[in-house]
Parts: structure tokens; C-alpha cells; sequence
């Protein structure tokens, strides 16, 4: 006898179905992604320096160019 349950089995037992549960997780595994990404994507960046102020402050180091 075969353990494999797609091959019948002179026995007449009933066959096994094959399982539905990866039909239906895959597909909801890929929206909750798509939408968790679209949402990271909309949200603005925690810590981000608006370009104003980035253009204000002076360089690291001094206003010198040399030591």
C-alpha cells in the first residue's frame, strides 16, 4: 500500500481532498502586504529635515574652511 493519498488504494477507501487553506491564505498574505507597503509609502517619514532648514544650518566643523 502507498502512504501518498492522490494514489488509490484497492481498499475503496475515499480519497483525500487536497487542502483549500493555501487558496485563500496566499491571496489574503498579498493584499494585507500590498496595503501595509501602500500605507508605509503614503505616511511621511518620521525624522525628515524640511529643505528650509537643511539649507540653514551651518556646516559640521566651524564656519572655517582650515584649522
Amino acid at each position: 500500500m502507498s502512504s501518498d493519498p492522490l494514489i488509490p488504494t484497492p481498499g475503496g477507501s475515499a480519497e483525500r481532498r487536497p487542502a483549500v487553506w493555501p487558496w485563500l491564505l496566499l491571496p489574503l498574505a498579498t493584499l494585507a502586504l500590498f496595503f501595509a507597503l501602500r500605507a508605509v509609502k503614503k505616511d511621511p517619514p518620521l525624522f525628515s529635515v524640511p529643505a528650509s532648514d537643511a539649507a540653514a544650518e551651518p556646516a559640521p566643523g566651524g564656519e572655517s574652511g582650515s584649522h
